[in-house]
């Protein structure tokens, strides 16, 4: 299962309040994905979108500046986020909207 945080090295480096900038990944295109993420591959428009969540992502993560308790909150709707997205599986309208809706919402982090 893809993810842009690796679980185990997420939660260990959430308790020191630091990311390891491995730790944070777009999608590999050239891998055997999941339905959406291979539907992600295959629009230019699709990989912009989640270029731009994955940035925003890391720019929290990676933030010296930015509490342990909100990164951690963070973490949490990432999941979350990567749970809806798969589940629209092949559909780009329901991708492009759950990468704009998780855009709005990780910018309020900001």
């Amino acid at each position: 299962m893809r993810s842009l945080l690796l679980i185990s090295a997420a939660a260990a480096a959430l308790a020191t309040a630091v990311v390891p900038a491995a730790a944070i990944e777009t999608i590999d295109c050239h891998s055997d994905r999941n339905p959406a993420e291979r539907t992600i591959c295959s629009s230019n428009r699709l990989q912009v979108l989640d270029a731009r969540v994955t940035e925003a992502y890391s720019d929290i993560m990676l933030d010296g500046h930015v509490r342990s308790a909100v990164k951690y909150v963070v973490y949490k709707s990432q999941v979350e986020f990567l749970r809806d997205r798969d589940a629209c599986g092949r559909n780009t309208e329901c991708l492009a909207d759950v990468m704009q809706r998780r855009m709005t919402r990780i910018n309020f982090y900001r």
